[in-house]
């Protein structure tokens, strides 16, 4: 604030948190709004005018302090203390108004068929500690292999990295491995993979299958070099089932077949497999934990999940730019204060063994509960204990994740973090 209104930090940041609430406001809205629920007359132009540069960094700021605010709330301190973090990583990019283009590069810029104006945002957070670890907007166009080299510094030893093939690069294993960090990670079947770091032939997977077929082995977990630097790592395949087998290949022919090509018998064969490379000692874990460690990146994509289908993130509308970036940073800080609120009671019913919590239904109960938590915050913080009770008790009824057979849940990935022995 550099002069003294009505319009304090404290009541504009209630109002955009207003303006995000479920549907989208136009300015008239919470031009009435702040009449009616905070005595404030104030113009739509004039709301209109107080988005610019000073409230991106404003709504920027915040996001970064809450952030980096956190209160550590490990499940268990006691156990597994192998990983120092378990940091999971991804990004969900969406189109906007062509008008922002200047803002945020689309990836149809250059005159192809897509968006000329898109965004893509950067999530990660150590599902150890239960903090967000990074959290940021940038152009649809930037790619998770350029963030992944950007912020390669904030990796330090004893973390373990899981994330998609995306951010991969044979520089950023050899990083990983440099500063004594852990990471599990699919195969790109680009990389080029070696028995002996002298051998001049790449692994033959097909033998490597006819040799499984004849032992009637269903993995293998054996040391490999990777890549042009030669890097050693463990090299996890897994047999995958038949019809498995035949859906990747039905596909791979089907987008080959639109770009005029055939499917290499290379491919053909390594669609047999999943594959995942690790830096993890056998000791530590088995082939069937990293196998299951992996999954944890699925938690990622059920909040990019939740964002999207509750909380509406990727619907944007024609603005000034400015208004744009500040309001997407503090629905980010919406999401993030209502993420705290539901993991927090998810690590404390997983500690006292009632159940484990589903992402979206808190998501869709405290958003449709929104204006009583904004209300606390900006008007009763007196009254923020009772009304995170009342959250509490809430979310302890009729919340609970459904079991579907044959899947990895959170709560199994959660006891082999932390309370399995074995690890």
């Amino acid at each position: 604030m550099v002069r003294k209104s009505k319009l304090t930090p404290s009541l504009f940041l209630n109002m955009v948190f207003y303006s995000i609430d479920c549907d989208f406001k136009s300015l008239r809205r919470i031009s009435v709004n702040a009449s009616k629920k905070h005595s404030l007359n104030i113009s739509k132009q004039a709301i209109n005018e107080r988005f610019s540069s000073s409230s991106e960094k404003f709504a920027k700021g915040l996001l970064k302090e809450a952030i980096a605010s956190q209160v550590r709330t490990i499940i268990n301190e006691d156990e597994m203390q192998f990983f120092k973090t378990v940091r999971i990583k991804d990004s969900t990019k969406f189109e906007i108004h062509e008008s922002f283009a200047s803002v945020f590069d689309g990836i149809g810029k250059g005159g192809g068929p897509n968006s000329k104006a898109g965004i893509c945002i950067q999530y990660e957070f150590d599902v150890k500690n239960n903090n967000v670890l990074d959290l940021e907007i940038k152009s649809e166009t930037q790619s998770d292999a350029r963030d992944a080299l950007a912020k390669k510094d904030t990796i330090v030893k004893g973390d373990l990295i899981i994330r998609d093939l995306g951010y991969y690069s044979d520089q950023i294993i050899a990083d990983f491995i440099e500063k004594e960090a852990f990471f599990v990670s699919k195969l790109n079947h680009n990389v080029s993979v070696r028995l002996n770091a002298k051998d001049e032939m790449k692994l033959d997977f097909q033998q490597v299958y006819k040799q499984m077929l004849k032992e009637k082995k269903t993995h293998s977990d054996i040391p490999v070099y990777l890549g042009k630097k030669k890097q050693l790592v463990r090299l996890i395949m897994v047999h995958v089932p038949k019809e498995v087998y035949e859906k990747r290949i039905l596909e791979r022919n089907k987008m080959n077949k639109s770009r005029g090509y055939t499917t290499s018998e290379e491919y053909k064969i390594k669609a047999r497999f999943n594959f995942y490379i690790c830096n993890i000692p056998e000791q530590q874990c088995s082939w069937e934990v990293i196998c299951k460690l992996y999954r944890v990146r699925w938690q990622i994509e059920l909040a990019f999940k939740v964002w999207k289908s509750i909380l509406h993130i990727d619907q944007t509308y024609k603005m000034k730019s400015e208004r744009l970036v500040t309001t997407l940073y503090l629905k980010l800080l919406w999401i993030f204060i209502n993420w705290q609120l539901i993991s927090d009671c998810r690590n404390l019913f997983l500690r006292t063994k009632l159940g484990l919590l589903s992402l979206s239904k808190c998501f869709q109960t405290l958003t449709e509960n929104s204006n009583i938590l904004r209300n606390t915050l900006f008007k009763s913080i007196n009254n923020l204990n009772e009304t995170l009770k009342d959250f509490i008790q809430l979310l302890s009824h009729h919340h609970w994740i459904e079991k579907r057979n044959e899947r990895c849940h959170f709560e199994e990935l959660i006891e082999i973090l932390f309370c399995n022995s074995s690890i």
